[in-house]
């Protein structure tokens, strides 16, 4: 075997410096790239953030110009606040357990739902977080079908299959639901509608 053919062999000691030339030749290259891919991780998640935060002052607000809205507008018929116990456009939601003494008024804070019911699920690719986020997204009470439009929209997979909730049957819906309402998350207010329990604040 001639020199030239000791040196084109990989386990040759020049070859092997060849080769670790190159890799630290090509680890520079890649080096500025994970950086950027990482910056860009880190601004996403900030965006993501802000992004829920944004859409929680968003649907806070609705609920408290739509409660002053309709309180104004009913000011002289507290009747009408007595027979109905949901608004789900905006989110309102009447006490009138004080007996009739006095009507509570309570508005939903999206924030603050969001925080507490992390006490008691798990976030991280968690369907039955989401399901409680599109919950909160339409202002605290949902219909199975508000919460199958909030799955799809978010492009949010069935854990087993992958698939998306286009085609699932709203019965599928509720059933998921109603998990979270036997771990005291949802209240059932009638039949396919889900009311948050947490995130309500009082006002009279």
């Amino acid at each position: 075997m001639t020199t030239d053919e000791k040196l084109l062999s990989v386990a040759s000691p020049e070859r092997l410096v060849k080769i670790l030339e190159e890799a630290k030749k090509e680890l520079l290259v890649i080096e500025p790239e994970i950086k950027e891919l990482e910056e860009m991780q880190k601004k996403l998640t900030t965006l993501k953030r802000q992004h829920f935060k944004l859409n929680s002052l968003i649907t806070s607000l609705k609920s408290i110009i739509g409660d002053m809205t309709l309180i104004k507008n009913n000011k002289t018929n507290e009747e009408h606040f007595a027979q109905n116990d949901t608004d789900i456009d905006t989110g309102i939601y009447v006490d009138t357990s004080t007996n009739g003494d006095k009507i509570k008024h309570k508005i939903f804070l999206p924030d603050v739902a969001v925080s507490h019911v992390k006490n008691f699920l798990r976030t991280n690719k968690n369907l039955n977080y989401e399901i409680f986020k599109a919950v909160v997204f339409n202002s605290g009470t949902a219909t199975t079908e508000n919460i199958r439009n909030y799955l799809v929209e978010n492009n949010i997979k069935q854990p087993k299959t992958g698939k998306g909730f286009k085609n699932t049957p709203l019965k599928e819906i509720s059933s998921r639901a109603n998990y979270l309402v036997r771990k005291n998350i949802l209240i059932s207010d009638s039949n396919g509608t889900f009311r948050s329990v947490f995130g309500w604040t009082n006002i009279e």
